[in-house]
């Protein structure tokens, strides 16, 4: 029950961020930019911090899928990627990389598609 208080804690803070940095970025261009390399930063750190805790799954929970995952779900990407390529699985890598590219444009496309055949039909 703790891991999920601590997930929905750090989602709101993490989506309140996010919301506050795009109405400050507003009209830039820079607010997801921002808000990706950002949360990017702050998932490897805690990546890493965690493992000097005693209990490294609340500062998970917390900072990397309850923050991070509020604040943008490109940090966990960019996490598991880089955990690919470290241990030394760059096929999987790239094909990871290449699926959440491509896949995501695919179905947003088909959404799309689905939204317009919805409202006419």
């Amino acid at each position: 029950m703790k891991f999920f208080l601590l997930v929905g804690l750090g989602g709101g803070i993490g989506s309140i961020a996010r919301a506050g940095l795009s109405l400050l970025l507003s009209g830039t261009g820079w607010a997801t930019v921002t808000v990706n390399l950002v949360g990017a930063f702050v998932i490897g750190f805690f990546a890493k911090y965690a493992e000097t805790f005693s209990d490294p799954s609340s500062v998970k929970a917390f900072w990397m899928i309850g923050i991070c995952g509020g604040f943008t779900t490109f940090s966990a990407f960019g996490i598991e990627l880089f955990q690919s390529l470290e241990n030394g699985k760059w096929g999987l890598g790239v094909c990871y990389a290449a699926v959440n590219l491509f896949g995501t444009l695919l179905f947003i496309f088909a959404g799309f598609r689905v939204g317009a055949w919805s409202a006419t039909g």
